[in-house]
């Protein structure tokens, strides 16, 4: 039997409501839909007509009737033209005069600009007169959108009124001041002049930069550079501007600035304004800049990138990459720029942005090799470049890894020799980079094989081995004789982090906080694991005080106050008060008894 052949069927009511409900993230959209209608009517009829007619957009609002009324003279509507573009979802004719022209001075895309209105209004109506029928005015009428009415009216001008009752819940719509914060955000690019209220001064009145560059002085365009990017970036001022270059090959125009100030390092401030064809569609466009760009701002005008259906967001295909690029390579000369010639600016930059940018030379080789001498990097002795860090440490760079009080604190600043933060955004990344490069050696403090570069193994006679075991081992401590320097620090004490890890995830397991599969993989990993002993305890035998300790072992009682004096000091010189694995408050008591029984 052969397949029947069947035509898909279309429920209009059900699709208008799914659209109108979910197209648009954001009612205020509707108005610059609208807008972009009246434009793009302003451009047909000064490609078609050919006329003299000073083109204009004018908005104006009944607050107490709660009516948007949005009117332009531009190209009007046929009956013909009623029917088949402002009636018919998804027929624009627009897309089509661009295609036949050529042109890109219009905006509009899909068709669908004009069901924006049936989101904010509960009655839509419209007075359209062609300029090729210019002694022919048509009204048309919709609720909902659903069904409309067409009819012939009093004459008018040539171009096109749109009369919205807005619904209760969008009343803030009619309000002017309202309106004159969306219009100077969405058309502030548009070439035809948009008026509010009847105002002599259109909104979109702004001067943007990359169009009078070869009318103003150097110092003037960059004063109106600041003042532009200000507009977009709202919650930082902008230190200085970089243009992007006018002959790049994606025709792309626009400014990328640098924020005056930021929050936290980590995180992310990029602000990116994207207008296609003049007409503002996100600016929520940050991934178009680097990730390492957390303290960038950007503003771009492009006529090859596509829009998504709802005009909100832009789809991400070559031309949306290759902007990606252009951006990054835009960024990175900028920077280079200012650091050779406007020192106030970088040193700015430098101040404000210094660990950011930190991530940014670990990204980009260039910028590394821009900024490896004059980044500072976080230490135990406050912020230094790396080139003074590593003259103080011999040559090396000790990295740790974790945000607490640890043996680094006593040895280290007990030696002067400073400790790097390696636990913060980038930091290890960028000393692990420099060490590579410069053939310097990284030393992970806490680690094994850190533990390791730091103290040498010392084998003491049997009779001191077994002497210091008997007078400071306790429960759960790996031993270990060494000698180092400073030769005052007695002994050092490190919690082992693998078996911390073992306990970390068996607790885990017990309390069912992460799934099966998570603990599984983790156990592969911890279950070879000894937690027999839960800390390294290093002793130094060049130590006066472990060498006293020593002589004295034949008295017990004096040598067991010692070692308990020696081991509650390292304690509470080596830990956190918070530590869970070190009762505090009992190592304290401990030193402050045996120091009092000492005296």
């Amino acid at each position: 039997m052969p397949a029947e052949l069947h035509k898909t069927s279309v429920n209009m009511d059900g699709l208008l409501e799914v659209l109108g409900k979910n197209l648009y993230s954001s009612p205020s959209v509707a108005i610059r839909e609208i807008v972009q209608n009246a434009h793009d009517a302003c451009v047909r009829r000064k490609i078609e007509a050919a006329d003299s007619e000073k083109l204009k957009i004018n908005v104006s609002v009944e607050t107490s009737k709660n009516v948007l009324t949005i009117s332009d003279n531009g190209s009007g509507l046929t009956h013909q033209e009623v029917t088949q573009y402002l009636a018919t979802i998804g027929s624009g004719y627009t897309r089509l005069l661009r295609n036949q022209t050529e042109t890109d001075d219009m905006i509009g895309y899909f068709g669908l600009g004009f069901l924006s209105a049936y989101v904010i209004a509960s009655k839509v109506e419209v007075w359209t007169t062609s300029y090729q029928t210019p002694d022919k005015t048509w009204r048309f009428v919709s609720k909902g959108g659903k069904q409309f009415s067409i009819n012939e009216s009093t004459n008018r001008d040539v171009g096109t009124t749109v009369r919205l009752e807005l619904h209760d819940n969008y009343q803030e719509l009619s309000s002017a001041t309202v309106l004159d914060s969306l219009l100077s955000k969405f058309c502030c690019l548009l070439p035809i002049p948009i008026y509010l209220q009847n105002s002599t001064q259109p909104v979109n009145n702004l001067t943007v930069p990359w169009r009078c560059e070869n009318d103003i002085s150097l110092l003037q365009l960059k004063k109106e550079r600041l003042k532009f990017a200000q507009i977009f970036e709202d919650n930082f001022k902008p230190i200085c501007v970089i243009p992007i270059p006018d002959d790049n090959p994606l025709n792309i125009h626009g400014l990328i600035w640098i924020q005056d100030s930021s929050g936290y390092s980590t995180s992310d401030y990029r602000n990116v304004s994207v207008f296609i064809r003049n007409m503002f569609i996100t600016h929520e466009g940050r991934k178009l800049l680097p990730l390492w760009a957390g303290f960038v701002g950007c503003i771009v005008e492009s006529n090859q990138l596509i829009p998504t259906a709802s005009r909100e967001d832009i789809q991400k295909d070559e031309h949306y990459y290759a902007l990606q690029s252009l951006l990054a390579e835009t960024l990175i000369n900028g920077l280079k720029h200012i650091a050779e010639n406007e020192a106030e600016n970088w040193r700015r930059i430098l101040t404000r942005h210094n660990q950011a940018l930190i991530g940014a030379a670990v990204n980009d080789d260039r910028l590394f090799e821009l900024l490896k001498d004059e980044l500072k990097l976080p230490t135990s002795f406050g912020e230094m470049p790396i080139t003074s860090l590593i003259s103080q440490s011999n040559q090396k760079i000790y990295l740790r890894m974790e945000d607490k009080n640890s043996y680094e604190d006593v040895l280290f600043k007990a030696r002067m020799i400073p400790v790097v933060s390696g636990y913060l955004f980038a930091v290890a990344s960028f000393c692990i980079k420099y060490a590579e490069i410069y053939a310097k050696k990284v030393i992970h403090l806490g680690t094994k094989s850190g533990n390791q570069q730091m103290f040498d193994c010392y084998q003491p006679n049997k009779k001191t081995k077994e002497c210091i075991t008997s007078l400071i081992q306790q429960p759960g401590d790996q031993l270990f004789f060494t000698k180092f320097v400073p030769h005052h620090v007695s002994m050092i004490i490190i919690d082992d982090q693998d078996v911390a890890l073992k306990k970390r995830i068996e607790q885990d397991d017990a309390d069912k906080r992460i799934g099966n599969a998570a603990l599984s993989l983790a156990k592969l990993h911890t279950d070879s694991i000894d937690d027999k002993f839960v800390r390294k305890v290093y002793i130094n035998m060049e130590s006066p005080l472990i060498n006293r300790l020593i002589e004295i072992s034949d008295d017990k009682h004096k040598s067991h106050q010692l070692s308990n004096l020696l081991r509650a000091f390292t304690v509470t010189m080596c830990h956190n008060v918070d530590d869970e694995s070190v009762s505090f408050n009992q190592e304290l008591e401990k030193f402050s008894q045996a120091l009092l029984e000492l005296l």
